[in-house]
């Protein structure tokens, strides 16, 4: 099990404030402690609930070889989303959402193979005949792509699940996840809808330090069952090899007894042609 976020880390990180009572959605209520000030605050021992259910299912998602995403676009988010999504080997999106990204992920997947391409470009200088004013166009565009696309290196096939903070920011991210029957885990703040959220985490999503203490929370879960599934298929495939070695171990020792028998039916074949002709020579001398 991942490392527990307590309570009182929470309280620290401000995951408790929620927005002005007025701008509330009633879907929250569940997950909504008291008022004060005209602000709401969240009931944190709902949100330890729901993030020991995320971090359960994260866990089951790394064990399972799915993949996680990361979003989070606004300015309290992107620099941990970026720095998280880098140090786990995990795609993010830290910029701005491209639309289409999951509906239309065959055409963003060639967009994502040039961003790739252009880098290698650069990285060699191997501008061919190109002239200088094309290379600065060159270079603009991969600007553009980096800004869209940057973090989406290892990103071959639809991710299995999304991690996303300020779902209203997100929207239209959800509603492509929603769509294709993806999985969001999200931090879901008093003035959003958790509906439709399969893992809402309630919590404030305005709160850097409290941004980052979920988010390194889920990653840390993640990596840490991504590692166990790695171990694991090393040992399956130490134990398939040994066991090749052993059959082929057996097969030889087959193979010898049966080349001994036929060595041994051999000899004894001579033998008997030895035996007859023994007899045929006593016969004639007889």
């Amino acid at each position: 099990m991942s490392k527990k976020v307590t309570v009182e880390q929470m309280l620290e990180a401000g995951l408790h404030f929620g927005h002005q009572t007025f701008r509330w959605h009633p879907n929250m209520k569940p997950y909504i402690f008291d008022s004060r000030d005209n602000i709401h605050i969240i009931d944190l021992t709902k949100t330890e609930e729901k993030l020991k259910d995320a971090l359960n299912f994260v866990e089951q998602l790394a064990e399972s070889g799915g993949m996680l995403m990361l979003v989070g676009t606004k300015r309290q988010a992107s620099a941990t989303i970026a720095e998280m999504g880098k140090s786990a080997n995990l795609p993010y999106i830290a910029n701005r959402w491209p639309g289409g990204l999951l509906t239309n992920f065959s055409t963003m997947k060639t967009r994502i193979r040039h961003l790739k391409q252009l880098r290698e470009k650069f990285a060699k200088k191997d501008f061919g005949d190109l002239t200088k004013q094309e290379i600065g166009l060159l270079e603009k565009k991969m600007a553009i792509l980096e800004d869209a696309f940057g973090g989406l290196d290892m990103l071959t096939e639809i991710p299995n699940a999304l991690f996303i903070v300020d779902i209203l920011r997100e929207k239209i991210a959800v509603k492509e996840a929603l769509r294709l029957d993806i999985p969001v885990v999200a931090m879901v703040d008093t003035n959003t809808n958790p509906e439709d959220i399969a893992f809402p985490i309630p919590a404030n999503d305005d709160a850097k330090q409290g941004i980052r203490l979920i988010t390194k929370a889920l990653v840390d879960a993640y990596v840490a069952h991504r590692a166990q599934l790695a171990t694991s298929v090393k040992t399956d495939t130490q134990e398939g090899e040994e066991a090749v070695i052993v059959e082929e171990t057996e097969l030889e020792e087959v193979l010898r007894q049966k080349e001994a028998a036929l060595a041994m039916s051999k000899q004894e074949e001579e033998e008997m042609k030895q035996a007859e002709e023994k007899t045929k020579k006593t016969s004639g001398n007889n």
